[in-house]
């Protein structure tokens, strides 16, 4: 096997794009951009991991066996141990949001709509009451 390519954080950070998607695991550097539409959990769960190690969250998650075999075809080099841990750009992240994905925007939103229909029918039944009864 050959010798694999050293990384040095900041070179794993500024891949933390959708089109363009590192992360470590391990100690190994992983390029996941291709396997971002396939991932089982969907790309949002990759995607917040991306340009970082991501160990912890790989290995939270309970991956099968197969799963770390079809991991071993994304390995594309390992972290330099003496490298410093550096956070992607924030500018990647979205900063009208929040840094929040559109679904978690919306999720909000919803959630305000159908604790207001419960009040809407109430409110509906009450006037409806008061109409009848004059």
């Amino acid at each position: 096997m050959a010798s694999l390519k050293t990384f040095e954080w900041t070179d794993v950070a500024a891949h933390n794009k959708r089109k363009d998607t590192w992360m470590v695991i391990d100690g190994k550097v992983y390029d996941i951009t291709k396997f971002l539409d396939e991932h089982p959990g969907g790309e949002e769960v990759l995607l917040e991991q991306a340009g970082i190690d991501a160990t912890e969250a790989f290995d939270e998650i309970g991956h099968s066996d197969d799963a770390k075999e079809l991991l071993k075809t994304y390995l594309i080099g390992q972290i330099n141990s003496a490298s410093v841990k550096v956070k992607p750009a924030l500018a990647q992240k979205p900063a009208a949001s929040g840094g929040k994905s559109k679904s978690a925007q919306n999720s909000g939103s919803n959630g305000v709509l159908f604790g207001l229909i419960p009040v809407a029918a109430i409110l509906a039944y009450v006037v409806y009451q008061l109409l009848a009864n004059k």
